[in-house]
């Protein structure tokens, strides 16, 4: 199974999914702004959908491109986060950019780096 990388952000949570984030897809996923329109990540459908989504809570003193809107619409839809147009998450001081398609473990240590914890459970 392929490791879990960032697809969505919605303060405190953070979505993972173990397919290619071309491939993953949520409600209104293509609308902008995302902050707006967007749902959560569509869990696997179907018989030929074989993926997992993991969720995990997150706190840290960054800004997700809604927070950074000037009107308070981003002009930015899912689709576009993850394709790379911007980051989900980001700090200035340090200066911290998390980015669509990072590991779990990625997303830890850049939270760590600007003092904010992760949470996770295991059942």
């Amino acid at each position: 199974m392929k490791e879990f990388r960032l697809c969505y952000v919605s303060s405190p949570w953070a979505y993972f999914t173990n397919q290619d984030l071309g491939k993953q897809w949520g409600d209104d996923w293509d609308d902008a702004p995302y902050e707006h329109n967007a749902g959560e990540p569509y869990g696997p459908h179907g018989a030929d959908e074989h993926h997992e989504i993991l969720r995990v809570a997150f706190d840290a003193p960054m800004e997700t491109p809604g927070d950074k809107a000037y009107s308070g619409n981003s002009r930015y839809s899912v689709q576009d986060i993850n394709a790379g147009a911007v980051a989900w998450l980001h700090s200035s001081k340090p200066s911290v950019a998390i980015m669509a398609g990072v590991t779990i473990d990625e997303f830890k240590a850049a939270i760590n780096k600007v003092g904010g914890s992760v949470y996770e459970r295991t059942l």
